[in-house]
């Protein structure tokens, strides 16, 4: 017996494209062999064509009844070199079913009848008897084995399985070997793993049986390998497999490709169907099958405990768990799935006023304020800016300079004694420019930052002052960026700095109900972008006032 890499079956495939069809048996006396080539899982578990290592739940079962059709399934090649299709036809049905004993493990039992077979040239071949048309396949006997299970919290499943075929089949209908009594024995091992909506699977095994000494070639033990991808999940469910056979003997590979369809109908009954396409002329090996058959299950109460190993459970199962990990157990967690604070019953804490006092200290929650004042706005009875608590004269507006008093100019006594007469001075050069008004400054901001350097935040105590002395100006903050980045970030980048602005003078005293901040991203450059000083002057936040009504008289 040769030990072959399981990946040959799979590349032979291109080969079996490339290579002429030389499969066929030349004429001679041909021996009963077991032609049926069909594998599927009874249990179907993940998927119905190919062990996954997933096996049914302890006390779970399933029944079915399959009926299917084959074409291309025996030619022979006479000395004359013309091939016959010795059975071009079957018509075969399965009962099968698969129960779970006892945790872990899986027996199953598959009987196969064929209905009715037919062909044509065997009485033109020398040593070549017509098949019948009725009989028996190969009963088989399984077990399934897991040996790692995902509900325990393992990466993938694996399985262990084997299969026995007992000699009941007809041998003179194809449906089992001669030699060795009929035996043959097929163990495998499986695994499988659930990626989003579908299941991936796969099998190594080896049939080993009886090899029967054939014309051209000879028939016997196989390396079989399947790959299947499977959809998950109620209502309709589809799969795609590949089975391949590598002979032991022979230097040949049998390959299927086949599709399965599944649909629950109620009751715990499910119908389903099945087709493929061989790709050899390999005996066993059809041109075209395809199956139907309903099915029944029985799925028991899940008798293992979900909150035990990392096993897949909701909160309201587990109630002494703390699924988050914010040391609140489910069953007091008003968020059990997300972490939070235990002051807070789990949840995270929340600050709605955005000025880092949370909510649930917060005295002022809807409205921004200081730590200190437990996240209410700093007390300021004259409007100067300046908290009561700072402010040397807390009832008479005044200035930060002067500790929240108002300056006071002091005028003299009396008037100072007439000046001689003098020359004209020349005149004097045109005084300086005056400072910009505080509203006409653009706040800059470093790149990719809503932070305010401290230059910035004197200007804007400048900015409150005034807004304060005037309070009937209403402000539309804007805030801008440079045209770098995506235009996502710039609106988001460009929202935050405005928002800081506003909380700012909120802090210095401002009401928030004169302050709207909106952020327009890099929808309106100063002076283009072309240049590091265009975009250093982009990255800005803007005043635009507006009078709510008429200024007092001066």
């Amino acid at each position: 017996m040769r030990t072959q890499a399981p990946c040959r079956a799979l590349a032979a495939l291109l080969a079996v494209f490339l290579a002429p069809a030389a499969l066929a048996q030349s004429a001679g006396p041909v021996l009963p062999m077991d032609l049926e080539r069909l594998r599927f899982s009874p249990g179907a578990t993940d998927s119905m064509l190919v062990d996954t290592g997933h096996v049914l739940p302890e006390g779970g079962y399933r029944l079915m009844l399959m009926v299917g059709y084959e074409r291309g399934i025996l030619l022979l090649e006479g000395a004359d070199g013309v091939e016959r299709d010795i059975i071009d036809y079957r018509v075969a049905s399965w009962l099968a079913g698969a129960w779970s004993p006892t945790e872990r493990l899986e027996l199953s039992a598959k009987l196969p009848v064929i209905i009715t077979q037919g062909g044509s040239g065997a009485d033109q071949l020398v040593g070549v008897t017509e098949p019948k048309s009725f009989g028996l396949g190969t009963p088989e006997l399984g077990a399934r084995y897991s040996l790692l299970r995902r509900e325990d919290g393992a990466p993938v499943f694996l399985g262990l399985g084997l299969d026995i075929g007992l000699p009941g089949g007809t041998a003179s209908a194809f449906g089992r070997q001669d030699g060795w009594a009929g035996f043959q024995v097929a163990p495998r091992v499986a695994v499988g793993r659930e990626v989003g909506p579908v299941s991936l699977g796969a099998s190594v095994g080896v049939r080993i049986r009886s090899t029967e000494v054939q014309p051209g070639r000879d028939f016997g033990s196989e390396l079989e390998q399947s790959l299947v991808v499977a959809t998950r999940g109620e209502g309709l469910r589809g799969e795609v497999a590949l089975q391949a056979s590598e002979s032991l003997v022979e230097s040949d590979v049998a390959l299927e490709l086949l599709g399965g369809l599944r649909l629950p109908v109620g009751h715990g009954f499910e119908a389903f169907a099945l087709a493929g396409h061989g790709f050899t002329d390999i005996p066993g090996t059809p041109s075209l099958r395809i199956n139907a058959g309903i099915a029944w299950a029985h799925t028991p109460p899940s008798r293992e405990d979900p909150c035990k190993g990392g096993r897949t459970h909701t909160p309201e199962q587990c109630p002494d768990l703390d699924d988050d990990g914010d040391s609140v157990a489910n069953a007091q967690d008003r968020c059990p799935l997300e972490a939070g604070v235990v002051e807070n019953a789990g949840c995270p804490d929340g600050d709605s006023d955005g000025d880092s006092v949370v909510d649930r200290l917060d005295k002022c929650p809807s409205e921004p304020g200081l730590p200190r004042y437990q996240g209410c706005p700093a007390p300021d009875a004259d409007g100067d800016g300046i908290p009561d608590d700072e402010d040397a004269c807390p009832k008479e507006a005044g200035v930060a300079a002067n500790r929240g008093c108002p300056v006071k100019e002091e005028k003299p006594a009396e008037a100072p004694p007439p000046e001689a007469p003098r020359e004209e001075p020349p005149p004097a050069a045109p005084p300086a420019e005056q400072t910009e008004p505080p509203m006409d400054h653009h706040v800059l901001f470093p790149v990719g930052q809503s932070t305010l350097e401290d230059e910035e935040k004197r200007q804007l105590d400048a900015v409150a002052a005034y807004l304060k002395a005037h309070p009937r100006l209403t402000v539309r903050i804007e805030g801008h960026t440079d045209n770098t980045g995506p235009e996502t970030l710039n609106r988001t980048l460009s929202q935050q700095r405005a928002d800081m602005v506003r909380r700012y003078l909120i802090q210095r005293g401002v009401s928030g109900s004169r302050l709207v901040a909106k952020g327009y991203g890099s929808d309106r450059p100063v002076n283009g972008n072309g240049t590091p000083e265009e975009q250093r002057l982009n990255r800005r936040v803007e005043f635009v006032t507006k009078s709510s009504g008429k200024a007092p008289k001066r």
